[in-house]
């Protein structure tokens, strides 16, 4: 008697864990992968406000050996100059107002992209088909593959360097610059779990 007892009470014992491992496991999956997002999100996010800090302080990362230093402080997300699970966009911002445009020779008629947010200049290190800037992409033609620099006829007058939402996020008065590095790492070892199918991590960092 006490033997059957003992027996429906572990039977009972493994259906109640069966049932509770149905909410259980997929919990404890969940809390691994947010831990394991943030820890991600910190690192996409130190990489973006280092960048951004050499970027405003002149650092010409259209060189090859600056473009290192990127790619070493992002070690460990698997990134190199041209390629990897990332891709790390360096733009400089201007507003463009009259006397913009009477530097670069243009009458006001002829500067299209007067009163307008624009980008001067654009690098890009990393993998540069996982993600486009969330301010503009430029024509490449008009890129200088050299220096990444965007000459005053192309950025005073081309759609393709105006940046629309910027002003939303930063607004700049007449000839102010703006230093923004976008950084954007993709999660492999997130979607081999199984429950994550995002894009990837996102940041960015302005001066």
């Amino acid at each position: 008697m006490h033997r059957n007892t003992r027996k429906r009470e572990r039977g009972n014992q493994v259906i109640e864990f069966a049932i509770c491992s149905v909410f259980l496991v997929p919990l404890f999956m969940s809390t691994v992968l947010v831990g394991m997002r943030l820890g991600r999100a910190t690192q996409v996010t130190q990489v973006a406000r280092d960048t951004a800090h050499m970027y405003a302080r002149f650092v010409d990362f259209s060189k090859a050996p600056n473009q290192d230093l990127i790619v070493r402080i992002a070690s460990g997300l698997n990134m190199t100059r041209t390629g990897g699970n990332g891709v790390v966009i360096l733009s400089q911002m201007m507003k463009v107002e009259d006397q913009q445009c009477a530097e670069g020779g243009l009458s006001l008629v002829d500067c299209f992209n007067r009163n307008k947010t624009v980008v001067i200049h654009r690098v890009v290190v990393g993998n540069s088909a996982l993600r486009q800037s969330d301010f503009a992409t430029p024509l490449p033609a008009i890129i200088n593959a050299t220096d990444g620099k965007i000459a005053p006829s192309d950025y005073l007058r081309n759609a393709s360097v105006v940046a629309n939402t910027f002003p939303s996020v930063l607004a700049l008065n007449a000839g102010e610059f703006a230093y923004t590095v976008e950084a954007f790492f993709t999660a492999p070892e997130l979607d081999a779990l199984g429950y994550y199918t995002g894009n990837g991590v996102y940041s960015r960092c302005m001066f």
